[in-house]
């Protein structure tokens, strides 16, 4: 073959390609085919799949299959069978789930419920939380964090550091006792040893 004949081909598959993607967007194209309903052991092929990756809420087992165009009722019996076959758990998810951003990612209490509520859970299924161990989550998280600011000025550092905590779902009185047992203890002079009374 030539190198005009091979010219002359490459300008005719351009032209086509020009010629269908105008005919695409003046709405021309060729219709798409109709897709088959996916039934139901595909669906749960398809959420099982999804579940090998991560554990999954019912939640997002639903998004992932309406994403996949799955009927609303063959997602509902899937979600259903899954659910009685214990593979579908959201109390138990949201324990989990719970647990390891207090103890991963040293959140507060406000910060886990906003965690779980993206994923579909519902923070009413935890236990009642201990207010001491979220205090010492916050006081721990609060050190680390003063650690790494170390050359900003005290007003500063602080102001961040409420910042900080309160993104992480710490309440405001914890917040408070956490940067006061986290703040560095100033050597003190003779003139700064406390009120004197006359």
């Amino acid at each position: 073959m030539s190198d005009s004949d091979r010219l002359a081909g490459v300008t005719e598959l351009s032209a086509w390609v020009a010629r269908d993607a105008e005919r695409d967007a003046e709405g021309f194209g060729d219709e798409p085919a109709a897709m088959e309903p996916v039934d139901e052991e595909s669906a749960r092929s398809i959420a099982l799949r999804a579940l090998g990756r991560r554990a999954a809420s019912r939640q997002e087992l639903d998004r992932t299959l309406e994403r996949r165009d799955v009927e609303p009722e063959v997602r509902a019996a899937v979600l259903d069978r899954l659910e009685a076959e214990g593979l579908v758990d959201d109390a138990q998810l949201a324990r989990d789930t719970a647990e390891r951003l207090r103890e991963r990612k040293h959140l507060g209490e406000r910060g886990v419920a906003a965690e779980l509520r993206k994923r579909g859970l519902d923070p009413d299924e935890l236990d009642e939380a201990d207010r001491d161990d979220e205090l010492q989550r916050a006081i721990d998280a609060a050190a680390e964090r003063r650690r790494r600011s170390g050359s900003l000025d005290d007003e500063t550092a602080e102001r961040r550091l409420t910042g900080y905590l309160q993104r992480r779902g710490f309440s405001g009185g914890t917040v408070r006792i956490a940067i006061e047992r986290t703040r560095p203890q100033r050597s003190r002079g003779p003139s700064t040893q406390g009120p004197r009374f006359r």
